[in-house]
């Protein structure tokens, strides 16, 4: 076990501007053979409460080992991406369900289960594919879209924001927090920090909740103000907590994916061939995509105790960084793991989108692949002769992998025949 940290080459992971053009895959490939576990000295504008570095963790198995043991590894302690202070505050961190430990997390986490049960995603299917629908059929006459903005963008705000129970006139307000809480890129944050959101949508909660004292209805903010643990309702800032992590992590991991999955199959035009000849290939697909390009790029956890991983010595309170577009493309857990194949299925296409595993699996899973599946169903059945129409614009992060604009052009199906 090497009991000095050792740093055998520069990585810059804790810059943004390594992630501009996308994941430094290359990089990922050279850490994951040389330096699975690998210290990394913290550059001088780091913040002072994470000084001096971090660890970088790059191979599947050792991602799911952090993942899948929050005893040793925290969540709280140093909050969950690479900078404290990176989405909001350390305290605004703690205060979501992914920056939780314990009881505290089982709390929260037992809340919101009951609105992602496998029967309640599966009612939502008719309501997703008329909403995706809707939106094609909006830009279908301009023949060109922003991909991010008018589909994207729009079906990840109005899934969420269903399941919250958020009126159609305030939907717009979540997009706002939602950049703020989750970029660094001044141009979507919108000049807000993210503890300027979270006190806002902290305060927007408390009235929808009062609403829902007077008019109970069948969705998530009704669940939370009804919400008891020992027989004592759940705390107000844990509900607040709940409601953030849904619409943040919710719209932007759902609206990175579509627009990922489209960029990589505009790279890849005999893979959307497969595609158009036979969508049933479409829910493995999306599994690919999402192994392909995880909307998140990291998850960061705090040691609690010293311990030995991948042959380093991690010293309690050291922070650990769990890199999950790496994991996601580790030989010794899948295949050929540089070639784009939609046909591998979902047996064969293992990967870390959602989490290492653990307590902080994306509970949202089976929602997302739901969303993603029907987007590229209708998508695929609607258009044809999918193109770029300019440079895509990605949003400035290490955290979030996501773009801004993604100009298309396209020639609509007249009459599509549309998967059921």
């Amino acid at each position: 076990m090497v009991e000095t940290r050792y740093e055998p080459f520069e990585t810059h992971l804790g810059d943004p501007e390594t992630f501009a053009d996308g994941p430094p895959h290359a990089l990922f490939a050279r850490m994951r053979e040389d330096a699975p576990v690998m210290w990394t000295t913290a550059p001088a504008w780091w913040p002072e409460e994470d000084q001096p570095g971090f660890w970088n963790v790059t191979r599947a198995e050792d991602v799911e080992r952090v993942s899948k043991d929050p005893e040793t590894f925290s969540s709280a302690l140093g909050g969950f991406t690479m900078r404290a202070g990176e989405v909001g505050s350390i305290e605004v961190q703690r205060s979501v369900m992914i920056g939780k430990d314990g009881a505290e997390h089982s709390r929260m986490r037992g809340t919101v289960n009951k609105a992602f049960t496998p029967w309640r995603v599966r009612d939502l299917e008719d309501e997703l594919r008329a909403r995706v629908a809707e939106l094609i059929e909006a830009v279908a006459g301009a023949g060109r879209c922003d991909l991010a903005a008018d589909l994207a963008g729009p079906l990840a705000n109005a899934t969420v924001c269903g399941l919250l129970g958020v009126p159609e006139e305030d939907r717009e307000q979540l997009n706002r927090w939602t950049d703020a809480f989750l970029s660094s890129d001044d141009e979507v944050a919108g000049g807000m920090s993210g503890d300027e959101a979270m006190l806002a949508s902290a305060q927007y909660l408390a009235g929808l909740m009062q609403q829902r004292r007077d008019q109970p209805a069948d969705d998530l903010i009704t669940a939370l103000g009804v919400a008891t643990y020992e027989g004592r309702p759940m705390p107000a800032d844990e509900q607040v907590g709940v409601f953030s992590q849904l619409f943040a992590a919710g719209i932007d991991s759902t609206k990175g994916t579509i627009c990922n999955g489209v960029l990589t199959l505009l790279e890849h035009p005999e893979q959307l061939a497969l595609l158009r000849e036979d969508a049933s290939l479409i829910p493995g697909a999306v599994e690919e995509i999402l192994r392909w390009t995880p909307a998140f790029t990291h998850q960061r956890r705090t040691a609690t105790r010293d311990v030995e991983l991948g042959g380093q010595a991690i010293r309690a309170g050291d922070s650990v960084v769990v890199w999950l577009q790496s994991s996601s493309r580790d030989p010794r857990a899948i295949d050929d793991p540089d070639r784009f194949d939609v046909t591998r299925g979902r047996k064969r296409c293992p990967h870390h989108a959602f989490g290492g595993g653990g307590r902080h699996f994306c509970l949202g899973a089976g929602l997302a692949r739901l969303e993603l599946t029907v987007f590229f169903e209708e998508l695929l059945a609607r258009v044809d002769d999918l193109r770029l129409a300019g440079t895509p614009e990605r949003i400035r992060s290490g955290f979030v992998d996501g773009f801004k604009h993604v100009p298309l052009t396209f020639t609509p199906v007249r009459h599509p025949h549309v998967a059921a």
